[in-house]
């Protein structure tokens, strides 16, 4: 049955309010550390910002499926065969579930995402 509360839910890739600090839970190399602010969050789909700073990690998308969109600053993101796809500002991209993939950071990369639950 539909919402009929519902609303348009609206966020930007700019400055974060309130960001919660994070860590890779498979980092590679590096030292990197995440900030992210969840724009929306439902058991079955969230949204959000995300960005990382330097650093290699594994990505493991047991569950869900996720959209990106570059917002700031540049990465790869690393195919279990070694594919690399280079990522910049405009760039989107999905990862489907069970992707597994590693991320490489440079510097810094902030990207808006969506994560629509499969599980």
């Amino acid at each position: 049955m539909p919402d009929n509360n519902a609303r348009l839910i609206r966020f930007n890739g700019g400055p974060m309010v309130d960001p919660v600090p994070g860590k890779p839970k498979q980092p590679l190399t590096g030292d990197a550390s995440f900030l992210s602010v969840k724009a929306f969050d439902h058991h079955k789909a969230r949204a959000g910002v995300w960005e990382s700073t330097a650093g290699t990690f594994q990505a493991n998308n047991a569950g869900y499926i996720e959209f990106g969109y570059i917002v700031e600053g540049a990465c790869r993101l690393v195919d279990p065969n070694g594919t690399v796809h280079a990522l910049a500002v405009g760039d989107a991209f999905v990862m489907p579930e069970g992707y597994s993939g590693r991320w490489e950071v440079d510097q810094a990369v902030k990207k808006i995402y969506f994560i629509s639950v499969t599980q």
